[in-house]
């Protein structure tokens, strides 16, 4: 009897300490681990479609396919929570546009639309969405068909990031010279001698976000400030190409074997010189040879990649109520006749007429036109999210460096991507100052973007 109760106690006190033991695991909370996927899509057109870049859809056809054009996605997953990071080989997207975008996605993979973000890499070099019904509808397919593609990839991660500041590969076409005159036109470089100096400094940041997946192949998110060199010149502005952006692309999948998602950063004051041409020549980029050299320079920072941590996923978004700038509405029946002139008998004309107005080109008469048609204010997405200790940011314009720099350097976090959707310039003050190309075709007053700059610093907050 004595045995039996010596027995039953030690099964007791063993029984307790599993329950101790299992009570204390479950009190602490298993983070789910975090996924990443990757999508990509062909929307290269194989019939004539109106090329956007250059305000002319209507009359400037597609042609000659010098490189294919595609939608990425990135997709990244915690738990239940999914977000979807795309960029596109599209001149840019308008708020209306990545609405429509983000529904059809939404509807077809189930992702929140708060949880979709989309970004332009802004070649000039392929179709504007909304002028050819067919191409419109291979392309949303495509967006939702990557979508479905990086959530059917999803594999688990570890994280490494990079950064390397890269001299001589971007350039500002806005320049203040010694006397104090203004010069606008694509003017020298940001590491030239020229006896000027830049009115807002180029963004020289390249980052990189390496997602280590053991069971799959890896992914390489680049974020870098450039603008592209309109490989559609090659052949009377109608070639379709992603421009430098698909030279990169190839280049680092072909040489490190990874999945690679370029995102553009602030260009809405750069020009696609570089230093790899002569400096007196105007325009004329060599943009494989730009699109090689720069995936040289990511694969020289590729050994320097240092891992992070992988956790949190978290997204906010605000639509920003951005003042409209009506100062040039008296101009409206001039900018109209300009406006008809260009369209019916060319950009020389319209831009001659414009000038005797004091509109800096036809351009100009087609954002008068626009503004005069708006309200007070326009409301502009804005977006933000984080993955671990990483935040970015999205948005539908041509976010200028400095403002992009302002937000790089007030995030909460290490390493902030800046990721625009490039559709309509956003200018700093000093380009209001000496009235800009950007200004006089902009749809907004002085101070919107630094504004903006501040939201996107908030939203970085709140995401933080």
């Amino acid at each position: 009897m004595k045995k039996l109760i010596c027995m039953t106690l030690a099964l007791s006190i063993l029984l307790g300490l599993c329950a101790c033991a299992g009570s204390g695991d479950a009190g602490k909370e298993q983070k789910p681990a975090l996924e990443a996927g990757f999508g990509r899509e062909n929307i290269t057109p194989s019939f004539p479609v109106g090329m956007g870049g250059y305000s002319d859809a209507e009359t400037r056809k597609s042609g000659t396919v010098l490189d294919p054009i595609y939608t990425t996605c990135v997709a990244f997953k915690e738990g239940e929570k999914t977000i979807l990071i795309y960029t596109v080989d599209v001149c840019g997207l308008s708020d209306a546009v990545m609405e429509i975008m983000r529904a059809q996605i939404s509807n077809i993979t189930r992702v929140p639309n708060e949880h979709i973000f989309i970004g332009a890499t802004h070649t000039h070099s392929a179709p504007a969405y909304g002028s050819d019904k067919a191409w419109d509808k291979l392309f949303l397919d495509a967006a939702s068909n990557a979508g479905l593609s990086a959530i059917a990839d999803l594999a688990p991660i570890k994280m490494e990031t990079a950064t390397a500041t890269l001299e001589n590969m971007n350039f500002v076409r806005h320049y203040l010279m010694n006397d104090g005159t203004y010069y606008g036109s694509n003017f020298g470089s940001t590491a030239s001698g020229f006896k000027a100096h830049a009115l807002p400094y180029a963004d020289r940041q390249l980052i990189l976000l390496k997602l280590d997946r053991e069971t799959k192949k890896d992914i390489l998110m680049v974020n870098w400030q450039a603008h592209p060199a309109a490989a559609a010149r090659q052949v009377d502005y109608t070639g379709v190409s992603a421009d430098f952006v698909g030279h990169t692309r190839n280049k680092l999948e072909n040489e490190t074997g990874m999945f690679v998602a370029y995102y553009t950063g602030a260009a809405g004051n750069t020009n696609p010189r570089s230093l790899i041409e002569s400096e007196n020549t105007n325009n004329n980029t060599n943009y494989q040879e730009y699109g090689k050299t720069l995936a040289t320079k990511v694969m020289d920072a590729i050994p320097s990649l240092t891992p992070v941590e992988v956790s949190g996923i978290q997204t906010a978004r605000i639509a920003f109520a951005a003042e409209v700038d009506h100062s040039w509405d008296d101009k409206l029946a001039e900018a109209n006749e300009v406006y008809f002139l260009w369209k019916s008998e060319g950009k020389v004309k319209g831009d001659a007429l414009g000038a005797t107005y004091g509109f800096t080109s036809s351009y100009q008469a087609r954002a008068i036109r626009t503004r005069a048609s708006l309200p007070a204010t326009q409301n502009r997405e804005m977006r933000a999210f984080r993955v671990g200790p990483i935040g970015f940011t999205t948005g539908t314009y041509e976010m200028y460096s400095d403002h992009a720099e302002y937000v790089k350097e007030k995030s909460p976090f290490d390493i902030t991507f800046v990721i625009t959707g490039c559709s309509g310039y956003i200018g700093n003050e000093a380009s209001y100052k000496y009235r800009s190309y950007e200004t006089d075709t902009g749809m907004y007053v002085s101070g919107t973007g630094e504004k903006m700059a501040e939201k996107y610093v908030e939203l970085l907050n709140a995401v933080k």
